[in-house]
């Protein structure tokens, strides 16, 4: 995909990278409001293949499935994509070398990488975590799960969303209604290829 620029204007874009082991409707909602408040042209989704502080602990959607799923959830909506280098990538999903590939691909732009808010305790332990402040800002996405310090060094984005993909995961491996937790599409998927229903949410 090729993104347009304005003469002498930096195009801010934001990088939403995840496991995704299902996206839902709260990581939209949040997507859709760190456009709005952090003046993101658009944002593109990076499924991780492995997280590396998840290593033993894979998603468990295969690799196509959470790109069909992301790829349904944003249909439709022009400034949002997904890239999936990282799916192709083997070893664990290191950001550094995401964003250094993307500044390849798109010289010029300025990234923005989101990071939820569960990640600010982590984030000192992000390989090469120096180098990559250097290459990107950050923006923290809150859900209301953890109390952020009131010295949080970076933007945050707050919407309250009680859900997450680990309930998805465990309501569907039970048999449970998660019918208005995603996008309708997202639902089908899940509901036709049924990969979490020998799953209890446990990773």
């Amino acid at each position: 995909m090729i993104i347009k620029r304005i003469p002498g204007h930096v195009e801010r874009v934001g990088i939403f990278g995840g496991s995704f082991d299902p996206i839902h409707l709260g990581h939209l909602i949040l997507a859709e409001a760190a456009l709005e408040e952090l003046s993101l042209a658009r944002i593109i989704f990076v499924p991780a293949g492995v997280s590396p502080f998840k290593t033993g602990r894979p998603p468990i959607a295969s690799s196509k499935d959470r790109l069909d799923m992301i790829r349904e959830a944003i249909k439709g909506e022009a400034r949002f994509s997904v890239d999936e280098r990282e799916l192709q990538r083997r070893g664990p999903s290191y950001a550094i070398d995401t964003v250094r590939e993307l500044l390849g691909d798109y010289p010029g732009v300025r990234f923005i990488y989101l990071i939820g808010a569960d990640n600010m305790k982590d984030l000192d332990l992000w390989h090469e975590i120096e180098e990559l402040k250097n290459l990107v800002d950050f923006a923290v996405l809150d859900r209301g799960e953890f109390e952020l310090s009131d010295s949080c060094p970076f933007p945050v984005v707050k919407r309250r969303i009680d859900l997450s993909s680990t309930e998805i995961r465990r309501r569907a491996g039970e048999g449970l209604s998660i019918r208005f937790m995603l996008p309708s599409a997202v639902y089908d998927i899940v509901m036709t290829r049924k990969p979490y229903l020998s799953s209890h949410g446990d990773r």
